[in-house]
């Protein structure tokens, strides 16, 4: 019986199973991925859409700040009108508050001019803010322009009526307007009637008030050209790209 020798180290290599040599070289080989072509058309567009929402962000503080001037010129208005309803007398009494003769007519167009300007700015953030259909910027720029000329004209109108009628009146011992007779009386605090130094206020105020409106409404016209303006490069961006966007 014949016993085999052990095998040698050399003979135990060659009968361990040989590892398949891979080539890990093509895993390391990776699709490169090249950026598109960024065009100077692209660069037209960013800029575009970027000046469209300045421009958007533009109308809708001036709408706020003229919606929030707006209610408190109606607000200021409303309480001179109720106060002189309450204190009036008629000429029977011996007494009276009033001259015989008050021109109520630049109260009443600040009162309209309040609820003009505010409603015009209200009708254009519903519009904003609401979704539609058609082309956005185009029905923005088309509500926002009559809107800012017609509040440009309303408040320069009103700011010039009744500062006529308020200068006329203000050296008359027997007529006046709401606010020439209290702002007359009121710095006689001692003999002026309490409800004379808030009528006065609040005149001054809204009057203050319109004059700032003006300021508004000339930023409000220039935004209205510079809205056009950037339409008419949407335009031209979606005609060299064959479609519109605006």
């Amino acid at each position: 019986m014949s016993f085999d020798p052990p095998p040698t180290s050399a003979e135990q290599t060659s009968k361990r199973p040989h590892l398949s040599i891979f080539n890990f070289s093509s895993f390391r080989q990776t699709a490169s991925v090249e950026p598109p072509p960024y065009s100077p058309n692209d660069v037209f567009a960013e800029r575009n859409q970027r000046l469209a929402g300045i421009l958007h962000w533009a109308r809708v503080i001036l709408s706020v700040i003229t919606l929030i001037a707006g209610a408190i010129v109606i607000g200021c208005a409303a309480s001179s009108l109720r106060s002189y309803s309450s204190t009036h007398l008629n000429s029977q009494y011996f007494l009276p508050l009033w001259p015989t003769s008050v021109d109520l007519r630049p109260t009443h167009a600040m009162l309209a001019c309040g609820v003009t300007i505010s409603s015009f700015s209200l009708v254009y953030l519903i519009s904003v803010f609401v979704p539609t259909p058609g082309p956005k910027l185009h029905l923005l720029n088309t509500i926002w322009t009559p809107f800012s000329f017609l509040s440009l004209f309303i408040t320069v109108f009103t700011t010039v009526f009744a500062s006529t009628i308020t200068s006329h009146l203000a050296d008359s011992t027997d007529a006046g307007s709401l606010t020439s007779w209290t702002c007359k009386w009121s710095s006689y605090e001692d003999i002026a009637p309490m409800d004379f130094v808030k009528i006065c206020t609040q005149s001054t105020v809204a009057s203050d008030l319109v004059i700032f409106l003006i300021i508004v409404e000339v930023l409000a016209v220039g935004i209205s050209g510079w809205g056009w303006w950037i339409e008419a490069r949407v335009k031209k961006e979606g005609n060299e790209k064959g479609t519109e966007r605006v």
